[in-house]
């Protein structure tokens, strides 16, 4: 997974413990809230401290600057919903046996179930809103989310390539375009409020329409 600078480590413990310690859920739980409701750039550590009832030196125990605490906000949201590790293309087992239409619809639920989540369309928002003041912050917003995907695509869609099932002169440009397929229908629909949720069925059936079009292209 493509590393983001803004995925958080404590500065100065990085046990376990430390990561699900009550203070740091509760500095967690209250920069989202204030990141949501403010923006990025309009809330301040003394802020999230005074919200969260611990000093400004607890929040920097636990991370390094304001950017960091975002980045800990989007793993919590991220990891709420599986994560990384509970995508289908991470396991090397399911790659190995799982059937390649199958391996695409689940990873694509995956990612789309993520992706369509309140909070992370919450997380969305913010970074769309203070990205023109932040670059930094959306460039490491897509490094951390669309990139990362799109980087474990690409080797799923090399590696069927390279044994015919698909047919593929760029994976990454393929991927891209998987991505697009599944997110497009939804994802700005949320994030305007032209739409205030979706199903499990919704996100299942969006998938599916996904794959029958890019298998069309690609499936020799």
């Amino acid at each position: 997974m493509t590393q983001s600078a803004l995925i958080p480590t404590p500065a100065t413990d990085n046990t376990e413990a430390a990561l699900h310690s009550p203070k740091r859920m509760a500095i967690l739980e209250a920069a989202s809230k204030l990141f949501v409701n403010q923006g990025f750039g309009n809330v301040s550590v003394d802020a999230i401290a005074a919200e969260a009832q611990v000093s400004k030196r607890t929040v920097y125990s636990h991370f390094e600057n304001k950017e960091a605490l975002f980045g800990g906000v989007m793993t919590a949201v991220c990891e709420k919903h599986g994560g990384q590790a509970g995508c289908p293309m991470s396991g090397e087992d399911l790659v190995r046996y799982m059937p390649m239409e199958e391996m695409l619809q689940k990873t694509g639920e995956h990612v789309l179930g993520i992706i369509t989540a309140p909070e992370t369309i919450d997380v969305f928002r913010v970074v769309i809103g203070d990205a023109g003041r932040f670059p930094d912050l959306g460039q490491n917003f897509y490094a951390f989310g669309p990139a990362s995907m799109i980087e474990i695509i690409t080797e799923y869609l090399a590696g069927k390539s390279k044994t015919g099932e698909l047919v593929i002169d760029d994976p990454e440009k393929a991927a891209k375009h998987l991505l697009g397929l599944m997110v497009f229908p939804v994802q700005m629909e949320l994030a305007c409020g032209a739409r205030q949720s979706v199903t499990k069925d919704d996100v299942s059936e969006i998938v599916s329409d996904a794959l029958t079009a890019f298998l069309k292209i690609h499936k020799p």
